[in-house]
């Protein structure tokens, strides 16, 4: 069974696609984790972040057919341990922190961001965490916070952790974000993909091209069409590709979003399931600290 956790500040886009829904395709048993609280120190817009939910849970589903799905704000027990671990953790390592630097304004909530991701990781109780490559450094403060534990209460708690190091450049050369405003939603209609592909300009540069933004997506060997042809060309013949690619696709995410009754009925199941799991980790933490 494998674990995946993502934010719902915003619509997935391909550099989801690429880190997330391709590598993990083929997996048999899959659980979703959508981490809505991390999203609110990014979003202030409660209405906008019920839509991002609703659409990430379609999204998945497009390419998913029956997995399980659990919102982070159902089980407040989350919170309960997230403020144990707090007090397990120095105020002088928080500059480590990837999402304190060139950051001059931040909330106590984006300060807290990792820790509330340890948590995460611990009341969910699975075996393998798929994470990104960008979330590495959580992965050394997950290890550093169960080794106090292990250390003060005796409480082993064992995890395996599968990085996905691949990264999906923008048109900017950056890696496709939100938070950057580079990224595109996965089933944008022709024009919005058009005027984003229209973006890339060319460069030799292979890993930040549009030819390797094409190639992931696609999964296909581009490079003998991109030399025999113009850029132009080239151009229109990636967006006819990827628009098509996912126009089925397209199809059953809309389905799906008329569906609202249907996705709550899907999202109760979820916490249900997981209210379980969190619940006797909670007891055990209890136990062990003696509250």
């Amino acid at each position: 069974m494998i674990f995946l956790g993502i934010n719902s500040s915003g619509f997935l886009h391909f550099g989801n696609y690429t880190s997330i829904i391709k590598p993990i395709i083929n997996f048999n048993k899959k659980r979703f984790f959508i981490a809505d609280l991390h999203s609110l120190c990014k979003n202030f817009s409660f209405d906008n972040l019920l839509i991002n939910k609703f659409s990430i849970i379609s999204t998945f589903l497009s390419f998913f057919k029956k997995e399980v799905f659990f919102f982070q704000f159902n089980n407040k027990i989350i919170l309960y341990v997230f403020w144990i671990f707090t007090c397990f953790y120095n105020k002088n390592k928080i500059k480590f922190f990837h999402i304190i630097k060139n950051n001059f304004f931040l909330s106590l909530a984006k300060i807290c961001y990792p820790i509330l991701m340890v948590s995460d990781i611990f009341c969910t109780n699975n075996k393998y965490i798929f994470l990104g490559f960008d979330q590495i450094q959580h992965v050394e403060l997950v290890k550093k916070i169960f080794k106090k534990l292990k250390k003060y209460f005796f409480f082993n708690y064992n995890v395996k952790f599968i990085i996905n190091n691949s990264i999906l450049y923008s048109y900017d050369k950056k890696k496709m974000s939100k938070s950057l405003k580079n990224d595109v939603f996965i089933f944008s209609n022709f024009i919005i993909l058009k005027n984003f592909i229209n973006k890339f300009k060319f460069t030799l540069k292979k890993k930040k091209s549009l030819l390797n933004f094409s190639m992931k997506i696609l999964n296909l060997n581009l490079i003998n069409f991109f030399f025999k042809n113009n850029y132009y060309m080239f151009k229109i013949k990636i967006l006819e590709l990827i628009y098509y690619k996912f126009k089925n696709k397209k199809k059953v995410f809309l389905n799906f979003m008329k569906k609202i009754d249907c996705l709550k009925k899907l999202i109760n199941f979820g916490n249900n399931y997981f209210e379980k799991i969190i619940y006797k980790n909670f007891l055990i933490l209890n136990k062990i600290i003696n509250l």
